[in-house]
């Protein structure tokens, strides 16, 4: 891609024979078409294609967890999204093409310097009730009795996501009732902290999976 100068025709914009002029900020360029190809696709493309799309399809409703998740300072200036979308990518997805899936266990939705919960558990306590509880555990460095606990809910029958964020480090547990229509579901389950300035986070914790009564 070129950029140019106008001249007495001034620029243009686009497709001339076998390139395009564009315009972007008020400063003119100009560019070659991509070259078609008749080549298919190998397998291996096909495989990595697919592993995108998998990604992408169970990542995109969560962005703003992400983006919130991945907000410590730590971790530089791309979005949490795509942060996690490319861990996912690297050490995610399982199996071999066309049976491919995620590992839950893989996927991380936030990462950063706050201590993370200590001696979390998940169960149903009793039919429709889930009950979640850690030791209330804090320190003066990264570890405080205000921080924010979230937690990321992903009903795996029903690809639907659910967080919630209603307790804090020193309450030691939340508890969470669920629709009746969740009834032998089965859940996947993260956590992590926040801290009260909104931009320091912990890594997170996989809950493992639960199924449901």
């Amino acid at each position: 891609m070129a950029r140019f100068l106008k001249g007495i025709v001034g620029a243009y914009s686009g497709k001339v024979g076998s390139v395009v002029g564009s315009s972007w900020r008020s400063v003119d360029y100009v560019k070659s078409l991509p070259k078609m190809t008749g080549k298919k696709a190998s397998v291996g493309q096909i495989e990595q294609r697919t592993k995108f799309a998998l990604a992408v399809a169970f990542l995109s409703p969560i962005k703003d967890v992400l983006n919130l998740g991945y907000s410590d300072k730590l971790q530089g200036k791309a979005t949490g999204y795509n942060k996690a979308l490319q861990f996912l990518l690297n050490n995610g997805i399982t199996g071999t093409y066309p049976s491919l899936e995620i590992d839950y266990s893989k996927v991380v939705i936030s990462k950063g310097a706050l201590s993370n919960l200590m001696g979390v558990e998940w169960a149903e306590i009793n039919a429709g009730e889930l009950e979640i509880s850690w030791s209330p555990e804090i320190n003066k460095f990264n570890a405080f009795a205000d921080d924010s606990v979230v937690l990321l809910m992903y009903n795996k029958t029903k690809n639907f996501f659910s967080i919630m964020e209603s307790a804090t480090r020193l309450d030691a547990s939340l508890s969470l009732p669920l629709p009746v229509s969740y009834s032998g579901d089965t859940l996947e389950g993260w956590i992590f902290t926040g801290h009260r300035d909104g931009i320091k986070t912990s890594l997170s914790y996989y809950l493992g999976e639960l199924v449901l009564a």
